[in-house]
């Protein structure tokens, strides 16, 4: 009786089929993490960016309610509590704006609102408020 040839791949062949496998794994699975990191990054640029721009949108809203005056010159740093005890949160208002572009008659004050996350700066928004 005559054997049939089975064909196959030997536990040999796999062996080296695994290890270039792993081999080409490695340098893929570190974008992996860099991806990561490059997110978290990304996302506390996005909150420091909602940060100022609420706080931006709560002096307009104190300026529509109560006034010109009610915005007062200096700066002020706020403190953030609860998910955002991290970041830092200053506004500085200017009479008059730096860099001038008041219109004439009218007086103006400029607003820069600016967000921190540990040394350095993550957001800023900058207005000017004008009283015709």
């Amino acid at each position: 009786m005559k054997r049939a040839r089975q064909s196959g791949f030997t536990l040999i062949e796999l062996i080296m089929v695994i290890i270039v496998v792993a081999l080409a794994s490695v340098p893929i699975l570190g974008q992996f993490s860099q991806v990561a990191g490059s997110t978290l990054i990304d996302e506390q640029f996005q909150t420091a960016a909602q940060l100022a721009q609420e706080r931006a949108e709560g002096i307009l809203a104190l300026r529509r309610t109560q006034g010109y005056a009610a915005v007062a010159t200096g700066t002020t740093n706020d403190t953030l509590t609860g998910n955002y005890s991290a970041y830092s949160r200053r506004v500085t208002v200017t009479q008059p704006p730096a860099g001038g572009g008041c219109a004439a008659g009218a007086t103006c004050k400029g607003v820069v609102v600016t967000v921190s996350r540990g040394s350095g700066n993550r957001a800023a928004v900058a207005f000017v408020l004008v009283n015709y």
